[in-house]
């Protein structure tokens, strides 16, 4: 299509969808501007609950009362209306929008106004034409002198289609006991709003962090929401999958324009509260989320949070009835943040599920990523341990020594680990060794613990650039030993 083309007919649509609302006859509006109160409830999986509250006048009797500009992926089986005195008939949800395609489909078959601009004169020649297609925006008209199918003028709409709308409507039919003002809830369901936790740890010493949190909120729903009560739940609430073959056209007719921009608002931090089987945090201030915005909160700040920091190393070696000698030539251990919600830890708050970033200042003073970890919902009191990485200077190398088979149903093993350190400070290591089978530890030059019914650990001290070498001798059998 030509884009001189293309752009004129936008600009000609575009000049009936500035003219105003376009509502039904009869119909009672409720737009934004009769707006009275705003609330949203979002949920991890891309759900939000809005409850939108406008004052409308109501006549005595029958009232079609058109909410415009609900959310575009709103889902409307979920949709409630509460009020005092009235009674819902019917419910319809408009989302066939006024924009340059649907006007053109609007008046396929029917006459249009077209305009040329004369190069010679510059003046605009009017004409007549019947749309026969609109042809994905490259429409065939149909003049007195023939059929134009790469029209170079404007087209220009007379009039506007009654069943197109400029925002997605929701029209609700009810019965109102007496007339005059009161205010009427709207309540759905919706896609396209969502919210995720961030964030960010820096290590100021060996056993201490200060830890900030961070809440982005993204609107992608087709609507704004001003001046809104903000609630966010963190858990998964369970869902019914329902195909909804409408949702493409309503994303489509929702536009593709985007005007993102990002808010970072300090403000007082959100207040929680454990709610049915989740955890719900308030946000201090309403605020305004804008369609197609990305905002940022600040969730908390808490300064000295004691953490420790553990390496440990997973032996790659497998320990059988079976086994055969073998060995690894060098692995690095896991190096864990682990953190104890408490109060006594300067941290003690339900906190949502998200992405840890750690940061660390060098020797020079700057400061530095090293690595990051994803956080589970952590409760008041839990413990929790996230990786961020793998230690450098901190190695292993193992081997079995020595396999003795006592018979098919028992066998005996003898390995050695050296560890080394190439720090300048000593440092603690967790090693674990995985079993197959029922096993007993019938010889270590360091004590070991029992960490589950096929795991043995011990905990080392690794001299400042130095290395420590753990042997053991380990019986497994089919039945217990």
């Amino acid at each position: 299509m030509n884009r001189l083309k293309f752009l004129s007919l936008l600009g000609c649509s575009l000049v009936a969808f500035s003219s105003g609302v376009w509502a039904e006859e009869g119909e009672i509006s409720a737009d934004a501007s009769y707006n009275s109160a705003m609330q949203i409830s979002i949920y991890n999986d891309n759900l939000a609950f809005v409850r939108d509250t406008r004052n409308v006048n109501l006549k005595q009797g029958k009232n079609a009362v058109a909410f415009e500009g609900v959310a575009a992926q709103m889902r409307p089986e979920t949709a409630l209306l509460l009020g005092n005195g009235v009674e819902v008939v019917e419910q319809n949800y408009d989302y066939d929008l006024l924009n340059a395609t649907n006007l053109l489909e609007e008046f396929v078959g029917k006459k249009v106004k077209t305009a040329v601009l004369n190069p010679e004169n510059g003046q605009t020649i009017f004409d007549e034409a019947k749309v026969l297609n609109s042809n994905y925006g490259s429409p065939v008209l149909q003049f007195d002198y023939g059929i134009e199918t790469n029209f170079p003028g404007r087209i220009v709409y007379e009039t506007l289609p009654t069943d197109l709308r400029v925002k997605p409507t929701l029209v609700v039919s009810l019965n109102s006991q007496t007339a005059g003002e009161r205010p009427l809830e709207l309540a759905y369901l919706t896609n396209g709003l969502s919210w995720k936790a961030d964030y960010v740890a820096d290590l100021k010493s060996d056993n201490r962090l200060n830890l900030n949190g961070w809440i982005t909120l993204n609107n992608e729903s087709g609507t704004d929401y001003k001046n809104a009560q903000v609630q966010l739940i963190s858990g998964n609430v369970n869902q019914v999958e329902i195909a909804r073959p409408v949702m493409a056209r309503m994303m489509k007719a929702a536009g593709t324009a985007v005007d993102s921009f990002a808010v970072n608002e300090s403000a007082p931090m959100p207040a929680s509260e454990a709610f049915a089987d989740y955890y719900l945090y308030t946000l201090p201030v309403k605020t305004t989320i804008k369609d197609k915005q990305t905002k940022q909160v600040s969730l908390m700040n808490q300064d000295n949070v004691v953490f420790a920091k553990e390496y440990r190393l997973v032996s790659p070696l497998y320990v059988g009835i079976n086994v055969r000698q073998n060995e690894f030539k060098k692995a690095n251990p896991e190096v864990l943040v682990k953190l104890n919600n408490r109060p006594e830890d300067n941290l003690g708050m339900p906190l949502p599920g998200g992405v840890v970033r750690f940061y660390e200042n060098d020797s020079q003073g700057n400061v530095q990523f090293i690595g990051e970890s994803r956080l589970e919902q952590l409760a008041k009191g839990e413990e929790t341990e996230l990786k961020i990485g793998k230690a450098f200077d901190v190695f292993a190398a193992g081997k079995i020594k020595n396999v003795r088979q006592i018979s098919k149903d028992i066998g005996e093993t003898e390995l050695e680990v050296t560890f080394n350190n190439a720090k300048t400070e000593a440092v603690d290591i967790v090693f674990e060794q995985n079993f197959s089978n029922q096993w007993e530890i019938l010889s270590e030059s360091s004590k070991s613990v029992v960490k589950n019914a096929n795991t043995a650990v011990w905990n080392l001290n690794l001299p400042a650039q130095g290395k420590v070498v753990l042997t053991f001798r380990v019986r497994v059998s089919r039945n217990p030993v």
